[in-house]
């Protein structure tokens, strides 16, 4: 960054720092002072604000014509303050895409965030809360090499040419763990709504910052496996409470001591919970640390970090007796499922025979129709009885299809809904993928089927009905009677427009 050498070379120091503005002070003889605003001008290309003693603040360079009569306000010696815009060291598209912070050094950043609740660190970090972030400590050399997770950037201005590879897709993915825990866990106030994975850091590098983030992560596994948590006005802070045979609460405050080790341990915990069946795994946890940690109020978490990995080791043990017991009950579903999936087939396969006898019915009326009429025509006294006769064939057998159509397509519609519900109950027994596998594609296969017949019956038994009506029609003389009227009835209508 050319224009912070520029100022350090011309023996500034930084004076004040704030989120957006950051302010550099050093004393200047009057006369060196143009050549100084000319260079800094040059390097920084953009807004500033100039302070000289106690004249009134410039905005360089739009007010430069005025630094000259300013300086004949000034001492020999000028007390010179240069208030820089961080958003200026970057590009305004940069800007709206990302969430970027920018700090000269990490200390002010890390002050800031260290009083925050978990709602209003996210807020500030990720005010864009669907955006990964960027931060910037662009004057300590310790931070020019990068730490990345995936939803947090760190490092100098660099920083910025590195990229995050699917952020919303990873984001979308945290959004159910989300879902999960609160459908699992309790939470009164100050609610976060993204998940430790956005905090931890588990790359080999290391920063001041990235270990500060990593015990916020190790703070937020632990609301996440308690049955509840809840936040404090008083003492600025949260408590989470775990239940069993008794009730173990720990106050959210990391202790003294708190190896890297000791914070991945519990993420593993955490992820592994949040991996699958959430509920049984965070039940199990709650009870293995219940048993585990003797004192029922403990002012830090540093007796749940002394024994993680203990509780770890516990919590993995017992997860594989509890399958290994549900074994039976896990066959058991499995045949219900079976069994279901078989039953539904064959419900769907029963209207699809319905529908089949009700085309083969109206078939076989049409040829008795047909067979009755021609025997009555070749009777003079029964062919006024023939289009009666086909009328009444086509209304009845139109009736017929399009009730049993209704009908069928209701019940099929009602089979498939339950079917539907049900499927998304066992899932909550099976994983995804072992459900997919025993449904299989029966059901699917047989709805297919229904509608390929509903097509290709119903339509063509209403088309023959329809014709016959239109025999019955001719028989009538219907269609002679139109051919001579036409001409009259299109007559009359020129003449009533005209």
């Amino acid at each position: 960054m050319e224009w912070l050498q520029l100022i350090k070379s011309w023996g500034f120091t930084q004076q004040s720092e704030t989120h957006n503005n950051v302010v550099y002070s050093n004393q200047l003889q009057k006369a060196l002072l143009k050549q100084f605003v000319a260079e800094f001008s040059s390097s920084w290309k953009s807004e500033f604000s100039l302070h000289l003693d106690e004249e009134p603040i410039l905005s360089l360079p739009s007010e430069g014509v005025l630094v000259t009569n300013t300086l004949d306000l000034c001492n020999e010696i000028i007390v010179v303050k240069i208030e820089i815009k961080k958003s200026r060291m970057i590009s305004p598209t940069l800007l709206s895409d990302f969430n970027i912070h920018i700090f000269s050094h990490v200390d002010l950043l890390i002050r800031n965030l260290s009083s925050l609740s978990f709602t209003k660190l996210e807020q500030c970090i990720f005010k864009k809360i669907s955006q990964p972030a960027y931060i910037i400590i662009y004057d300590q050399p310790e931070f020019s090499s990068s730490v990345i997770n995936g939803f947090i950037a760190i490092g100098d201005i660099k920083i910025l040419n590195t990229s995050f590879e699917d952020y919303e897709k990873k984001f979308k993915l945290i959004r159910n763990k989300i879902k999960e825990r609160n459908e699992n866990i309790r939470w009164n106030r100050e609610i976060s709504l993204l998940p430790p994975d956005v905090y931890y850091f588990n790359d080999g590098a290391s920063n001041e910052l990235s270990e500060f983030l990593n015990r916020i992560a190790g703070q937020m596994c632990v609301t996440f496996t308690a049955l509840n948590t809840e936040y404090s006005d008083e003492e600025q802070g949260y408590s989470s409470t775990f239940s069993g045979l008794k009730q173990t609460r720990f106050q959210l405050v990391m202790p003294d001591v708190c190896e890297k080790e000791h914070i991945d341990k519990l993420y593993s915990l955490y992820e592994w919970a949040y991996s699958e069946k959430t509920s049984d795994k965070v039940g199990l946890i709650q009870n293995i640390i219940n048993l585990h940690i003797k004192e029922e109020n403990n002012p830090t978490l540093e007796p749940l970090f002394n024994n993680i990995f203990e509780i770890f080791e516990m919590v993995k043990e017992n997860y594989r007796v509890y399958i290994q017991k549900s074994v039976k009950s896990y066959l058991d579903e499995r045949k219900q499922v079976e069994d279901f999936i078989r039953t539904t087939s064959n419900e769907i396969s029963k209207q699809i025979s319905g529908i089949t006898d009700i085309v083969t019915k109206n078939l076989f009326g049409l040829l008795a129709t047909a067979i009755t009429a021609v025997i009555g025509f070749n009777k003079p006294e029964n062919q006024a009885y023939i289009p009666w006769i086909l009328y009444v064939y086509s209304f009845f057998s139109i009736s017929l299809a399009i009730y049993f159509t209704t009908l069928a397509n209701a019940n099929k519609k009602a089979i498939v809904e339950v079917y539907n519900k049900r499927i998304i109950d066992y899932k909550k027994i099976f994983l995804e993928d072992r459900i997919d596998q025993i449904t299989g594609n029966s059901v699917q296969q047989q709805i297919m089927i229904f509608k390929r017949y509903l097509h290709w019956t119903i339509w063509p038994s209403i088309t023959i009905s329809l014709i016959a009506c239109l025999i019955g029609l001719k028989f009538h003389g219907v269609f002679k009677w139109l051919y001579n009227e036409c001409p009259l009835i299109i007559e009359k209508v020129i003449n009533f427009f005209t």
